[in-house]
């Protein structure tokens, strides 16, 4: 039977779940106050649309008819996405790191008090037997369910003090951080940078754009021109399985360490900071022949990208949907592998040399053993250390396999149009095109501010995204702050009126809504019905967190404009960071929830 909560969800992750046998309901009163009524734990299931291992644990637990009884016997089961609610997916990550001092991932699985609101257990992909060194997740909800109803006290205890630590934060500080904590940071990231692949050591590996921006930052400011590890840190992002080597585009993160097999989600969030990334950093080369060298590499990478948002990713009303899926009709990366002799013939057809074929098998491994699951995902061979070693593919090969993919059968899409990751999108656009002299890019990114940007008059009542014509719940902090980070860009641009009256009614909403005693903006408002409304989130993920951009942005506008008001904000959100006394870097010595983590179990 169909589940009518689930189908009428403006997310079209909840919308997947609507034929589970599991009584899913969405996070709301209704839901909340049933299970106080009924004095039952709440099972909150967060994912999003691409998640493979969501898949995973939606076929093997969730479509499960006596696993589903089990569920809907001892709990009232709520399903989140994560894009749509990224104040519960900040919560419960976070209560995941309190709890169990790791990172966490999707999909999240907490068990809530339903007095509080506060998880007593909580872990992320459970197998429906037991593997992974985990238990069977029947047999764990079995657990559980007796856990609260025999160690009630214990479970209530453990969630105040959850909730205590949640919600923590020191008034604000009369001093901004000195520049000590940056050089700090600096050196902590390079402590921990693989010198053999690139990136930060370790697996599974991300793209870390904001860090790869801090970098690129600090690089600037010393005056160098970003050789060593951090032009390795780049190359590796466009030379091994990351990188989309035939439509371009990056996908979620690779799982080893050496960038070769990646998670095949492709998400708007990481491609639409990728173009400002490679354009800043092909802009640090010292002379007109290293800046060419870059920039024949990076400029047609970022064209390659960019045209594919906007072939695959564009809705109906100009925006941009927020992923593709990792999967394939059940299978993951079923879109994106091949076999040699798949290779062969394609290219065959296509007229390419034998010898042009015989060199491309060899350099994209397909001369080897198969490097994932009987099958071949597209990785050079031999790595580029250096941005300018970058080969690209050529492009008879390129277009001919990219048509024979075409006509495969595609990922889903998340029909999602998110504000902020599109406003994302557009500043990327737009600085990439003006550092590259690229006023196409520029343009798209000028156009896309303007499609997501409401009236002024709507923007206080702004929601953080939409599905069609239903707008799903009200936008959150990072939504504003990354709306107005493009209209800055936009103004900085063409400075007229238009723009600076939205950039006004932003900034006007934004204080009136999330402004924190401490001096920094609340990751969410009363209006959403958060656990922790006074959370207030600091540290960057898979993109930088809102009260970054917003003090970087507020500074900026603050400077041009004249407004002592704007600098003071951006000045009380540094402030507050600088009484929290963080240690520096600290989140970035293992990937975490702070890095976007959706962690593989190991066998």
């Amino acid at each position: 039977m169909t589940n009518p909560r689930m189908l009428e969800s403006t997310s079209p992750y909840l919308r997947a779940h609507a034929d589970n046998p599991v009584d899913w309901h969405k996070w709301g009163e209704e839901a909340l106050e049933l299970a106080r009524r009924e004095d039952r734990p709440i099972l909150l299931s967060i994912g999003y649309a691409a998640c493979h291992w969501c898949h995973v644990m939606a076929r093997e637990s969730f479509s499960d008819p006596d696993i589903a009884a089990v569920m809907n016997r001892h709990f009232v089961n709520i399903k989140v996405d994560r894009e749509e609610r990224p104040d519960l997916d900040k919560t419960f990550q976070t209560a995941h790191a309190l709890l169990n001092q790791r990172g966490g991932g999707w999909p999240l699985t907490a068990f809530l008090n339903p007095d509080d609101l506060t998880p007593f257990f909580i872990g992320t992909y459970f197998p429906a037997k037991p593997r992974f060194g985990m238990p069977g997740f029947a047999d764990l909800l079995e657990r559980v369910a007796v856990a609260y109803r025999e160690k009630g006290d214990q479970t209530r205890q453990q969630g105040a003090a959850v909730r205590e630590a949640l919600a923590a934060r020191p008034a604000g500080g009369s001093s901004v951080p000195r520049v000590s904590v940056a050089d700090a940071a600096r050196a902590r990231i390079e402590a921990s940078l693989d010198r053999e692949h690139g990136g930060l050591d370790g697996a599974p590996k991300f793209p870390q754009l904001p860090i790869l921006d801090f970098l690129i930052d600090e690089a600037a400011s010393r005056g160098s021109d970003g050789e060593g590890e951090l032009d390795h840190a780049v190359a590796a992002l466009l030379d091994g399985g990351l990188f989309d080597h035939l439509d371009g585009g990056i996908f979620r993160y690779c799982v080893d360490a050496d960038w070769t097999i990646p998670h095949f989600e492709k998400m708007l969030v990481d491609n639409a900071q990728l173009p400002a990334t490679l354009a800043r950093f092909c802009r640090l080369a010292t002379g007109e022949d290293a800046f060419a060298a870059r920039r024949t590499v990076i400029e047609p990478l970022i064209e390659r990208g960019v045209r594919h948002f906007f072939e695959r990713m564009r809705l109906p009303d100009g925006s941009l949907a927020a992923s593709l899926d990792a999967d394939t009709e059940g299978e993951e990366g079923g879109t994106y592998v091949w076999t040699p002799d798949e290779v062969r013939a394609v290219l065959e057809a296509a007229g390419v040399d034998v010898s042009a074929i015989g060199a491309f098998l060899s350099d994209y491994g397909l001369d080897r053993s198969a490097n994932f699951e009987g099958s071949w995902h597209l990785a050079r061979v031999a790595r580029a250390r250096r941005v300018e070693q970058v080969r690209p593919l050529d492009e008879t090969v390129r277009a001919a396999l990219l048509a024979a993919r075409d006509r495969r059968a595609q990922p889903r899409r998340d029909d999602k149009s998110l504000v902020g990751l599109n406003a994302l999108a557009a500043t990327g656009l737009i600085r990439a095109g003006s550092l590259l002299g690229r006023r196409d890019w520029a343009a798209l990114g000028m156009d896309l501010c303007d499609r997501i940007t409401p009236a002024e008059s709507a923007i206080a009542e702004m929601p953080t995204g939409h599905l069609g014509n239903r707008a799903s719940v009200p936008a959150f902090l990072d939504d504003y702050a990354l709306l107005l980070e493009a209209q800055a860009e936009a103004f900085l641009q063409v400075p007229d009126d238009r723009h600076l009256v939205l950039i006004e009614a932003i900034v006007s909403t934004v204080t009136r809504r999330f402004l924190d005693t401490s001096g920094g903006f609340r990751l969410s408002h009363p209006g959403h019905g958060s656990p922790v409304e006074s959370l207030v989130v600091y540290t960057d993920d898979a993109q930088p967190s809102g009260n970054a951009v917003l003090a970087d942005t507020l500074a900026r506008l603050g400077y041009v404009l004249g407004r002592t008001d704007w600098l003071e904000l951006a000045e009380g959100v540094l402030k507050a960071v600088g009484a929290r006394s963080i240690e520096p870097a600290a989140a970035l010595s293992t990937p975490s929830a702070s890095s976007s983590q959706s962690v593989r179990p190991s066998t």
